[in-house]
């Protein structure tokens, strides 16, 4: 699918500090005995110009042409994310936003390999017309690298490269954001583990994916995309970061695998799906527009 951008102007900016010394002397005499009729003027001392030497004012950072950069979301496939290395979310400094810490974009912005790096698409501020929202695993020096919701290969490429997948953003096209959630899934045990910050729970899911079609293992996050399609088969849809490690397109229409928790009208029970978690109404409630964007689940 080709690609789609949004351009959007990006600023940066570099101060010189200009530092000047000032030396004044006065000279004086000092007269005993009788006044003199001629007397002689004060000397006066001329000083030499001080030469400070200014600093040249750094040139700003280059910024990318935003159109020519792929989108970062589910529809796209960017080869030049990273894996996600080990690296889980980060605890918030600040606990008032939530223990674990997120980030909001801002603005559309130039994502990269590394910190001054080289970009590899754009991380747009709406996904899939959401506000993008997205778990923050590392931060140094003005820049954050973010989990994102977007495949780095198709499966039939390559499905380790599929899920799991960062870049490095800078922190200033951001606002830092939090969630106390954390949501567990064990597809063995076919159960699904709710920690909302005060309460933690384990329910019972419906179905996971199947032996040919898994749902794909490891951390991923809550896009925020809730939808509601009543009179179809998944009535309820809570979009996850993931997609199917095996299938390239089960929907043709936007050539995506996604992978998500959903209400189900279907019979079958167990490990049967496409890589979706199944829920009842009673256990989709919990989750149901309570659960924040940029929430961490890990399915094992």
């Amino acid at each position: 699918m080709g690609a789609t951008a949004r351009p959007r102007r990006a600023r940066a900016s570099a101060a010189a500090l200009l530092v000047a010394t000032l030396v004044a002397a006065l000279a004086g005499c000092a007269s005993s005995g009788t006044v003199d009729a001629d007397p002689i003027a004060p000397a006066v001392v001329v000083h030499e110009d001080v030469t400070v030497a200014k600093a040249a004012v750094p040139s700003p950072e280059p910024l990318p042409d935003l159109t020519t950069l792929t989108v970062i979301d589910p529809v796209h496939v960017v080869p030049g994310l990273l894996a996600l290395d080990g690296l889980t979310q980060l605890e918030n400094d600040d606990a008032t936003l939530g223990r674990w810490r997120t980030a909001s974009v801002v603005r559309d912005t130039a994502a990269y390999d590394a910190p001054h790096g080289r970009p590899v698409g754009v991380l747009p501020a709406r996904t899939l017309g959401i506000a993008t929202t997205v778990p923050v695993v590392d931060a140094r020096g003005g820049w954050l690298r973010v989990m994102v919701a977007a495949r780095g290969a198709l499966p039939s490429q390559d499905a380790t490269r599929v899920n799991e997948r960062t870049a490095w953003v800078r922190a200033a096209d951001t606002t830092p954001g939090g969630t106390d959630w954390r949501v567990t899934v064990d597809t063995s045990a076919q159960t699904v583990t709710i920690d909302d910050g005060q309460n933690v729970t384990t329910h019972p899911v419906l179905a996971t994916g199947s032996p040919s079609r898994p749902t794909p293992p490891g951390p991923q996050f809550v896009v925020g995309a809730f939808w509601d399609q009543p009179g179809t088969t998944t009535p309820r849809v809570i979009l996850l970061s993931t997609q199917s490690e095996t299938m390239d397109d089960y929907d043709t229409r936007t050539g995506t695998s996604a992978t998500a928790f959903h209400t189900t009208t279907l019979r079958s029970r167990g490990e049967v799906s496409n890589g979706c978690i199944r829920l009842s109404d009673e256990v989709a409630d919990l989750l149901w527009k309570r659960v924040p964007a940029g929430t961490l689940v890990v399915i094992t």
